[in-house]
């Protein structure tokens, strides 16, 4: 391998590679998948267009068949762990409740209090006996570290019922004493029948499309549920709750090398590179270069995740730089150009994932097998905004503005290439790539100390100390943080100045409203009234709240789009592998939809716990703005930013002297 390896240079090493016309190497895990049909649909993704694929022990698999037998074999050591039990049905009866609004009400009681900590929809109704009784279904998993468990019964228990069910010991007694904490009713009056469980937010849609077919249910949260988009928008917010787990069998990785790389060196290089990182694993891949027009070539690789010692492989940041230098030393080896650095060294923004892609494409240029399916996809109202925030993440991408340093770490990488730059464009003064990354480097170090001097100097002002500080020097430090912020704005464009502005302006509102509250202060008072507090945060409120909307609508756009794609994929190749006897070209366009399934069901996944997430806090927002958002629920960039200014709110309100303490915890609208 080359003796300038990835990893032996440092930040100078790097430098001088990119400098000379190296490119970064990049490696990306899109997708995993569960059981037989899922890890065959991926493989025969990776063969389309009949692209021969190459196996751990050097076999050409150049067909779909192929790929079905080598997925079969591979089988044997797939997971057989089942899924998560993570929603179940229940029967509760309670003796003694009659049929009135009095025994109603004492049935809800009962219902919120056996399955507090849990995400629940409940109907009451009469039996055939004419007695109350209710249904719920109920996500298995509570509060802590609770969750419900289902037994088979014992014979002596079972009934008339084909599968009698009981929960566990530890369950049944928390229920029971829950309710009978909270109510009249005797907890072993308490009749307790589970149903059948389901798994992931598809088991909670079915479980609750069940429950409505006779009437109307209410969920945990007071909300009525009364069709299927009902059940579908509750399903999507119950899903951060599950804790659901299912096994992963095989793992989607690709391998990406700019348009113009020798075809033949680059699958040297990513075939070196797995038997290197997946020795004990079994794998098959494939070249595509039907993408080099748009500027890239790639391999595709479907990697076993369990190795022969029964190993799972789970990738984190650290695994995936040691992956890149890996591949770039074999890459070097073939006599590519190619290094294995970070978007933080280059100040880069360089970043939209495949599914960004998968949604632009099928937009703009419908697949042959499935173009009236994609034009309709595209024509649909609702999947605009999905579709061009796609385009515009791909946009930045492109146009790659500066990515401003943000954190400690982050400025401590940019500062490292400064250093590197600097000592390139001394050794390289004619090389104009050295000297526009240095001209980037430094910038984003200059704005990035800008918003870190700015955010810490919000956070002094913020704090008491032993040396008051009166409102009027916290006046002439704002206006100096404005002449400050105004003048770098002017030195940026596109969306860096955005990206700046954004993050400049949340430290500015904060300070302001600091100063409001000193200034009462220093008049003396002793109590603010609620209007007072409205005037003071009433407008961060308002851009908390209006915040939070704007990512529950985006995240549940994505969503639902993400979602009608894999149930539509799924729907199509049940209906296909329904018929028998079915011809060429109905094969051929199953396996083009199975193609699919496996990234659209990960990305329907994902995208439905960020939807959840993003429903939840803005829920949480609208109720109490000054109440931090739980950690559970930031799972998104847009949460986390909303998280962060949310809680610079909530600092300057917890600086304020004790007299001016009262206003903690009032509700803010």
């Amino acid at each position: 391998m080359s003796s300038g390896g990835a990893g032996q240079g440092g930040p100078l090493g790097r430098a001088r590679q990119l400098a000379a016309g190296y490119q970064p190497a990049v490696i990306k895990v899109v997708s995993y998948a569960r059981g037989v049909t899922r890890a065959t649909a991926t493989g025969q993704y990776v063969q389309r267009e009949d692209v021969p694929l190459e196996t751990h022990d050097g076999r050409l698999l150049t067909n779909r068949e192929a790929v079905a037998d080598e997925i079969k074999a591979w089988s044997a050591d797939f997971s057989k762990r089942a899924e998560s039990q993570d929603v179940g049905a229940f029967r509760l009866k309670f003796e003694g409740v009659s049929d009135n609004a009095e025994g109603r009400a004492a049935y809800q009681k009962a219902i919120a209090a056996g399955f507090s900590g849990h995400r629940y929809a409940a109907r009451v109704d009469v039996d055939d006996k004419g007695a109350l009784e209710a249904h719920v279904v109920a996500a298995m998993a509570g509060s802590g570290k609770e969750r419900f468990r289902i037994r088979e019964a014992q014979a002596a228990d079972r009934d008339h019922d084909a599968r009698p069910r009981r929960l566990d010991s530890v369950s049944a007694a928390a229920v029971r004493a829950r309710i009978e904490a909270a109510s009249a009713i005797d907890g072993q009056a308490v009749l307790i029948r589970p149903g059948a469980t389901s798994h992931g937010r598809d088991g909670v849609t079915y479980r609750l499309n069940k429950l409505i077919e006779k009437d109307a249910a209410l969920d945990d949260r007071g909300k009525s549920l009364s069709n299927v988009a009902d059940a579908r928008v509750a399903a999507r917010e119950w899903g951060p709750s599950l804790r659901s787990q299912s096994a992963r069998d095989t793992m989607h990785l690709i391998i990406s090398a700019k348009a113009g790389t020798d075809v033949a060196a680059f699958t040297d290089a990513a075939r070196a590179f797995l038997h290197d990182r997946f020795a004990d694993h079994k794998f098959m891949f494939g070249v595509h270069t039907d993408k080099e027009s748009a500027g890239h070539i790639h391999a595709h690789a479907v990697i076993t995740v369990k190795n022969e010692s029964g190993q799972k492989i789970r990738p984190n940041r650290d695994t995936f730089a040691e992956w890149r230098e890996v591949y770039a030393q074999h890459a070097q080896a073939q006599g590519l150009k190619i290094v294995a650095t970070t978007a933080k060294e280059r100040a880069s923004s360089q970043s939209y994932g495949p599914k960004d892609r998968a949604i632009v494409e099928a937009a703009d240029r419908p697949r042959p097998a499935r173009e009236a399916r994609d034009r309709a996809y595209a024509a649909d109202p609702a999947n605009q905004r999905l579709i061009d925030n796609a385009r515009q993440r791909i946009r930045v991408a492109r146009t790659n503005p500066i990515r401003l340093p943000m954190s400690a770490p982050d400025r401590k990488v940019v500062n490292e290439s400064i250093v590197a730059w600097k000592a390139v464009t001394v050794e390289q003064p004619s090389n104009r790539m050295a000297k526009d990354m240095l001209e980037r480097l430094l910038m984003a170090q200059t704005v990035g100390a800008i918003l870190h001097t700015i955010g810490k100097r919000v956070e002094l002002l913020s704090k008491e100390g032993d040396m008051p500080i009166t409102s009027e020097q916290m006046v002439q430090d704002l206006r100096l943080m404005n002449e400050a912020v105004s003048r770098t704005s002017d030195l940026l464009d596109g969306e860096t100045k955005q990206q700046f502005r954004e993050t400049s302006a949340r430290y500015l509102e904060t300070l302001a409203n600091r100063i409001d509250l000193q200034r009462m202060q220093e008049r003396g008072v002793q109590q603010l009234a609620q209007a007072e507090v409205e005037a003071i945060v009433g407008v961060n409120a308002d851009r908390l709240i209006e915040r939070a909307q704007e990512i529950r609508i985006k995240e549940e756009f994505e969503a639902t789009s993400d979602e009608y794609l894999a149930s539509s994929a799924i729907d199509a190749e049940r209906r296909q592998e329904g018929r028998g006897g079915i011809d060429q070209a109905s094969q051929q366009e199953l396996r083009a939809e199975r193609a699919i399934v496996a990234g659209s069901q990960q990305s329907a996944a994902r995208e439905a716990r960020e939807a959840a997430a993003a429903a939840e806090a803005a829920r949480s927002i609208a109720e109490h703005p000054a109440q931090p958002l739980p950690a559970a629920l930031i799972q998104t960039d847009g949460l986390a930013k909303l998280r962060a200014e949310q809680e610079k709110i909530v600092r300057e309100l917890e600086a304020e002297k004790p007299s001016l303490q009262s206003i903690k915890g009032q509700r803010l609208r």
